[in-house]
């Protein structure tokens, strides 16, 4: 789908990024795009894992509601987001595969593409590898779980043909700025609102497999060193650690980002949120739908924020804390 972008608040001229918010039901599909995404992201089991009673997830999540329930139902929402004018893409993000399993996961993304999905997720290198060398009519994407945070490293995953790439959650804007001037030819999507994470995803080994739904770094956990025993007194990481009970990484914003990463050549904004409520989704797209076009403040993002979730942001949870008022010296920036 052609990214025929409007210019807003980043500057004359500067391409508006486009929403990519997360799907887990078709229902969900009209909704989503009535309120503002320009693209959706979503997972479904292979039917024949489920079948088998397979435990394992094709796309880093567990729990059921945070997949399609059957391919059946994944293929009607395809269509249902071509009617819609939005594109569809399937999460296939895992950080690692079994490689028996490559064939399935092949055959199910080839089967995406003839309900007309228009890309995959993928951040495992033997996938990647299967998936460009299988020819099929999807654009792929590098996952976060990938963990391509440098120029290198994304020179080496353009070699396994991908197009887009999700930048790592905790990259600067500078960072980001960077890797978009290193590599003009990739679309790159950034986080902006909900589940920013403490640690880097592509080095966690923490499971996402709570029956509570709950993100296992919320789920209280000592640190040890390497022999077991405590940290020290004093330790960057046990502060680190302890200070985000000050915070709720459900809340996590980059709304006041949003026109300085258009102007860097971030040309997707991405939702974190599958598994959660409907209602929750809508009204997230269309908190961040509301800053793609005009001049909006930072101190109106602020205001908004707090509206959406009844509490300032907090530094921990902010995408781009180089923004935030604590460190920026007010609202609107540097004073």
């Amino acid at each position: 789908m052609p990214n025929a972008l409007k210019t807003g608040g980043a500057g004359p001229g500067t391409p508006v990024p486009w929403l990519l918010a997360p799907v887990d039901r078709e229902e969900e599909v009209g909704l989503l795009a009535a309120a503002g995404a320009h693209e959706l992201y979503g997972g479904v089991q292979p039917d024949a894992w489920l079948r088998a009673g397979r435990g394992v997830s094709a796309n880093q999540r567990t729990f059921a509601s945070a997949h399609f329930p059957s391919e059946a139902s994944f293929a009607r929402a395809a269509a249902e987001a071509r009617r819609a004018g939005v594109a569809l893409r399937l999460a296939l993000n895992a950080p690692l595969y079994d490689p028996p399993d490559y064939p399935e996961l092949v055959a199910l993304a080839a089967r995406a593409a003839a309900w007309g999905v228009a890309g995959v997720i993928a951040g495992d290198l033997g996938l990647l590898q299967r998936l460009s060398r299988a020819g099929l009519p999807l654009e792929l994407t590098l996952s976060t779980l990938a963990g391509a945070m440098n120029r290198e490293s994304l020179a080496f995953f353009r070699r396994f043909g991908i197009s887009r790439a999700v930048l790592p959650r905790h990259l600067t804007l500078a960072e980001m700025a960077a890797l978009a001037g290193a590599h003009p030819e990739v679309g790159f999507e950034a986080f902006v609102l909900v589940g920013r994470c403490p640690n880097e995803e592509a080095y966690c080994t923490f499971q996402h497999t709570s029956p509570s739904k709950r993100w296992p770094c919320e789920i209280p956990y000592e640190l040890s060193d390497a022999g077991g025993g405590p940290l020290p007194a004093g330790h960057p990481l046990a502060g680190w650690h302890a200070s985000w009970r000050q915070a709720d990484r459900r809340l996590a914003c980059g709304l006041c980002a949003i026109p300085e990463l258009a102007r860097i050549g971030v040309r997707h904004l991405k939702l974190v949120g599958r598994g959660g409520p409907t209602s929750v989704k809508v009204a997230n797209v269309a908190l961040v739908r509301a800053f793609l076009s005009g001049d909006r403040s930072r101190a109106e993002a602020l205001a908004a924020y707090e509206d959406r979730f009844g509490g300032p942001c907090h530094p921990l949870v902010c995408y781009f804390p180089e923004l935030h008022p604590s460190r920026a010296g007010g609202p609107d920036g540097p004073s």
